[in-house]
């Protein structure tokens, strides 16, 4: 038995595409070797180890996608909006009530067709973030198969094993299946600058088409892929190819033009109002934990690997530059622009969004940089070192990232269903329900369905989706809270309950008595939600006889949506 398993290892891999498929193809002709027989044995050796180990991170990755399924529990508010979005009447009212949400039309299309198909429960919808997931394990393993002919290690250990795609990239929005789309984009890329064929280039247009309308971070690292490709190829002078890669691009770019109008408005219009300023700790903060957990560690590894990777690009193209066959070449220089240019594009898109740079937010970026450094690395890797410090770097992360991971992926992510269940079976048809705040109104739109009256604090008329513009209005009002005080006053009166979904901040001596219509001379449009609710608490405080917490936050639940159910009984002037 020992005997066979040292054969095993000492064998050379026959069927595997290796580097020299890349290195001895010339663009726009077809690869050449498929095997280098002149591998040493420890480079047999270390090539075997590594497909064990893929294996055994692809697995990984898989178990804390499906144990995150069965974790998650119900949709939190945005992943609501998703839905009612997608499954509004008509696809008329979808393409009218896009501009109030934040993701171009092609993820509300999938978003509809999957219910349409599968059903709008609380499982299906949690199997289509499970579906995304595993998309991308394919869309990894299918980066370093058709390119490098390696097995995906560092793409798959960076991102796979990131609490930050564990659960924004799962979640019913965007984030997922653009994941999946820009490592596809830059996959296909790569492929096409390695054999430019019409083909292919088909391929790479409907992949950047799809990539910019799911997900409008996208529409920020598409340029970058798409300059570091016109780079290539004006290299080997294929103006031809080069002509109809920026028509392409052209065409993208055309199809954005609805929502870079879009975005402009809403930065300049009815909502711009919630936009504000962040401290540089808290945008570093985000931009840390965006890195993964451990966050003490992975933003060290994340530069590092960047760097290096970047780094050693540019040393290896300074001794390769003139010689022939030019792949590696191409390879090398076009996964280090991207990086390059993806950075500063990003960090320009996110000025001019001004909103704060949430973990999330950075998800798509992280997985384009391990994918450039995974396609850059690849290349190097044929220093023996460097290739053995890759495989150690994503075996002890493979062995210690998922128990860093692991208390985030069993967390669920709401508790408002819980309440919503509560109330279904408790408040009786006179009975009020107030829900603060009026964000929370999203999800509870969702999953109450009983017969006591609802409204938000403070009240709007939509509560599908998040509607800041009608927000904005009730901000600009005298008494913007008079219909929700003298429902509960009613309701008192009439011996009924009060239900308070979200509970009710305490009185304050220190705030003032109004904030007066927005924007306030001294605090502009800030500070209103906790105004309102500090405004809730000391009318419930003056005017109920009786209340009680009825259930307190959960214990095991997001911070983002883990809220309390109070009651209360009784009217006293």
């Amino acid at each position: 038995m020992f005997d066979a398993i040292a054969e095993f290892f000492r064998r050379p891999i026959r069927t595997a595409k290796t580097v020299d498929r890349v290195i001895n193809a010339e663009p726009g002709g077809p690869a050449k070797s498929a095997v280098n027989t002149n591998r040493s044995p420890k480079v047999a050796v270390l090539e075997r180890i590594e497909w064990i180990v893929a294996i055994v991170l692809s697995a990984t990755v898989l178990f804390l996608l499906i144990v995150r399924t069965t974790h998650a529990g119900a949709l939190w508010r945005d992943e609501c909006e998703s839905v009612q979005l997608a499954r509004m009447p008509r696809f008329a009212d979808v393409l009218e009530n896009l501009h109030y949400t934040s993701f171009p039309v092609l993820f509300p299309t999938i978003v509809r067709a999957y219910t349409t198909l599968f059903g709008a429960s609380d499982l299906s919808l949690r199997c289509f973030g499970l579906a995304m997931g595993i998309a991308f394990i394919g869309a990894a393993w299918f980066q370093s198969r058709s390119i490098t002919g390696q097995v995906p290690l560092l793409l798959l250990a960076l991102v796979g094993l990131n609490p930050n795609f564990l659960t924004a990239g799962m979640w019913v929005r965007g984030y997922g299946v653009g994941s999946v789309l820009i490592v596809l984009a830059f996959s296909l890329t790569a492929k096409f600058l390695l054999q430019p064929t019409t083909s292919r280039l088909w391929a790479v247009f409907l992949i950047w088409l799809a990539s910019m309308q799911c997900l409008f971070f996208n529409g920020t690292l598409v340029p970058a892929i798409i300059l570091a490709g016109t780079v290539v190829l004006l290299l080997h002078r294929q103006f031809k190819w080069t002509l109809l890669l920026l028509c392409i691009a052209g065409g993208c770019a055309i199809a954005y033009v609805p929502y870079v109008l879009k975005i402009y408005l809403q930065e300049h219009g009815p909502a711009a109002h919630i936009k504000k300023a962040v401290s540089p700790s808290f945008s570093q903060q985000w931009l840390m934990e965006a890195c993964g957990a451990p966050i003490s560690v992975m933003p060290w590894i994340w530069l590092s690997i960047v760097l290096l990777s970047v780094g050693g690009a540019a040393w290896r193209l300074s001794g390769i530059w003139g010689r022939k066959p030019v792949s590696q070449r191409d390879m090398l220089l076009f996964g280090a622009i991207t990086i390059v240019a993806s950075i500063p594009l990003y960090y320009a898109f996110m000025l001019f969004l001004r909103r704060p740079p949430l973990p999330r937010y950075y998800l798509v970026l992280f997985c384009l940089l391990a994918s450039a450094a995974d396609l850059l690395l690849a290349n190097l890797s044929r220093l023996y070192w460097l290739r053995l410090a890759r495989f150690a770097t994503v075996l002890a992360g493979t062995l210690m990232l998922p128990y860093a991971a692991w208390p985030v992926v069993v967390e669920r992510q709401t508790n408002i269903d819980i309440i919503a269940q509560k109330l279904e079976k408790d408040a009786g048809p006179n009975d009020v329900i107030v829900v603060n705040s009026w964000s929370f109104g999203v999800s509870f739109n969702w999953y109450y369905h009983g017969s006591a009256r609802w409204m938000t604090l403070p009240e709007i008329r939509e509560h599908r989706i998040h509607r800041y513009d009608l927000m904005k209005s009730k901000m600009m009002e005298l008494d913007p809270l008079s219909d929700v005080r003298s429902a509960i006053r009613q309701t008192l009166q009439s011996y009924n309950r009060v239900w308070i979904v979200g509970g009710a901040r305490p009185p304050d001596e220190n705030v003032p008595s109004s904030l007066g219509p927005a924007p306030n001379p001294e605090f502009g449009w800030s500070g209103y939600m906790s105004f309102w609710s500090i405004e809730l608490g000391s009318f419930l405080n003056a005017h109920t006889a009786a209340g009680e917490v009825v259930l307190a936050p959960a214990t095991g639940v997001n911070a983002n949506e883990n809220v309390p159910l109070l009651v209360a009984r009784g009217w006293q002037d």
